[in-house]
C-alpha cells in the first residue's frame, strides 16, 4: 500500500502559490514599465503640435522634453541603492506618481517651461522602472531566469512605446495633446493604484536598519565600485556601443521620426506614427531572442559588429536622398529595430568584464551613459536643425526634408563609430572565456 506523504503535498501547493507571487510581482512591476515608455514616447507625435502652441524653436523643444533623459540617466547609479535599502514597494509608488504628476504638470496652461517640468518629473519617476522590475526578478526568480526575464521586459517597453505612438496620434487628433496629456494622467492613477494594491511584498528576510553602522563602509564601499568600473577600458568600450545602438530609438523615433516619415512620404500623422512603430515593434522582437541566441552560442562581440555594421547600411538607406515608399520605409525601420536590438547584450558585457561584486554598478554606469546620451542628442538634433534651417526663435515651420536628412547625420556617424569601438572590444561570453584561459 502507497502512503501519500501530506508535508511533499503541502510543498507542492507552496510552490505553485510562490510561483503565482513571483509572477504577479513581476508583471505588475513590468506595467509600470510599459506605462512609463509610453509616456516617454509620446512627444514624439507632438513635436509640432509643441512648436505651434510655444512659438518655439525645435532646439528649445528638443531640450525640453530630452530633459527627460538627462535626469533619467544620472539617477540609474541612485536607483540601485534605493531599492537595496528601502524595498521595492514603496519605491514603486512613489515613482508612478511623479510620472502620473508630470503628466499632469503638461497638461498644465504655460509655456515651454512648464513642459519641461513635466518631462522632469517624468524622467525622475521612469528612472525606477527597468531597474526596479529586474529587481523584483532578482528577489522571486532564480538567476537562471534572469536572462529571460530581462529581454521580456525590453520587449514589455517597446510594447508600451508602440502604444504611445498610434494610440497617441489619435488622441492629439480627438482631445488635443493638452487632453492627450489629462488621458495619459489618468492611466497614470490606475497603474499607482495598481502597484499600491496589487504589488506583493517582498518575501520575508532582513532588512537593513536606518540606524546600520555599516552605512559608511556601503557608501565607502559604492564609490570605490564605481571608481573600478569606470576605471575599467572595457565598460567604456561597452556604454559607447551601446549609446550608438540606442540613438535610432532616443533621436530618431522617441521624438523627431515622425516629423520626418511625413515629410519624406506625405503620411498622415496617425500612418506616420505607425509606420515609426515598426523600429520598436523589431526591438520587441530582436531583444527577448538575442540574448538567448548570445548565450546559446556562448559569444557576445559578434552579434554587435553585425548590428553595428547592418544598423549603419539601414540608416544610410533611410535618410539617403532617394524617395521611400511608406510601406518600404516601414520595413527598413524594423529591420532597424530588430538589428540595433543586440545592444542589450551591451548590459551583459559590461557585467561579464567587470567583477562580479561589481556588475549592479557596471550594468547601472552603462545605463546612465546610453539614456544622458540619448537625452543631450535630443536637443542637439533640434540646434541642427535650427541652424540648417536658419531658423530664429519663433520661426518653427520652415523645417524641410534636407534639413532633417542633414540633422540626422549624427546617427549613422554615431553608429560607424559604434562598429569602430565594437571591433575593439574584448570577447566576454563563454566562448571567449575558454580561449583566454587557454
Amino acid at each position: 500500500m502507497t502512503v501519500r506523504n501530506p508535508l511533499k503535498k503541502d510543498s507542492r501547493k507552496n510552490s505553485r502559490k510562490n510561483s503565482r507571487t513571483a509572477w504577479l510581482a513581476w508583471l505588475a512591476a513590468a506595467v509600470f514599465y510599459f506605462y512609463e515608455y509610453f509616456v516617454r514616447v509620446a512627444p514624439c507625435v507632438m513635436e509640432s503640435d509643441l512648436r505651434d502652441a510655444f512659438d518655439a524653436s525645435a532646439s528649445a523643444i528638443g531640450f525640453a522634453s530630452g530633459l527627460y533623459y538627462m535626469v533619467y540617466g544620472p539617477l540609474q547609479i541612485a536607483v540601485g541603492p534605493i531599492y537595496d535599502r528601502f524595498g521595492y514597494r514603496r519605491p514603486f509608488y512613489v515613482a508612478s506618481l511623479l510620472v502620473l504628476i508630470g503628466c499632469f504638470f503638461c497638461a498644465l496652461p504655460g509655456g515651454v517651461g512648464t513642459f519641461a517640468v513635466g518631462r522632469v518629473l517624468m524622467g525622475a519617476g521612469s528612472a525606477f522602472a527597468f531597474i526596479g522590475t529586474m529587481y523584483v526578478a532578482s528577489i522571486w526568480f532564480s538567476r537562471s531566469r534572469w536572462a529571460f526575464l530581462s529581454g521580456l521586459t525590453t520587449a514589455l517597453g517597446m510594447g508600451g512605446a508602440i502604444l504611445g505612438q498610434v494610440p497617441v496620434a489619435w488622441l492629439l487628433r480627438r482631445f488635443g495633446w493638452r487632453g492627450s496629456w489629462l488621458v495619459a494622467g489618468a492611466i497614470g492613477v490606475a497603474v499607482a493604484m495598481l502597484l499600491r494594491f496589487w504589488l506583493p511584498p517582498e518575501p520575508e528576510g532582513p532588512s537593513p536598519s536606518p540606524a546600520d553602522p555599516s552605512s559608511g563602509r556601503r557608501s565607502r564601499h559604492f564609490f570605490s565600485s564605481l571608481g573600478s568600473v569606470l576605471r575599467n577600458p572595457q565598460t567604456w568600450l561597452a556604454g559607447c556601443v551601446a549609446c550608438a545602438l540606442f540613438l535610432p530609438l532616443t533621436v530618431f523615433a522617441d521624438f523627431w521620426g515622425v516629423h520626418y516619415i511625413e515629410l519624406l512620404t506625405g503620411a498622415t500623422a496617425v500612418q506616420a506614427a505607425t509606420a515609426n512603430g515598426m523600429l520598436y515593434l523589431g526591438w520587441l522582437l530582436g531583444s527577448p531572442l538575442v540574448g538567448s541566441l548570445s548565450d546559446f552560442v556562448g559569444r557576445r562581440k559578434p552579434f554587435l559588429v553585425g548590428s553595428c555594421l547592418v544598423g549603419l547600411l539601414l540608416l544610410l538607406l533611410i535618410l539617403g536622398p532617394s524617395h521611400l515608399s511608406l510601406p518600404l520605409l516601414g520595413f527598413f525601420l524594423f529591420l532597424l529595430g530588430l538589428f540595433s536590438s543586440p545592444q542589450v547584450i551591451c548590459f551583459t558585457i559590461s557585467g561579464e568584464h567587470n567583477a562580479r561584486e561589481v556588475q549592479g554598478t557596471a550594468i547601472a554606469v552603462v545605463n546612465t551613459a546610453v539614456m544622458l546620451i540619448g537625452g543631450v542628442m535630443q536637443p542637439v538634433v533640434g540646434f541642427l536643425l535650427d541652424y540648417h534651417a536658419g531658423a530664429c526663435e519663433g520661426m518653427n515651420s520652415s523645417y524641410t526634408l534636407s534639413h532633417f536628412r542633414s540633422a540626422f547625420l549624427i546617427l549613422p556617424v554615431a553608429m560607424a563609430l559604434g562598429l569602430l569601438l565594437s571591433l575593439a572590444m574584448r570577447e566576454s561570453g563563454e566562448a571567449g572565456q575558454r580561449r583566454h584561459l587557454a
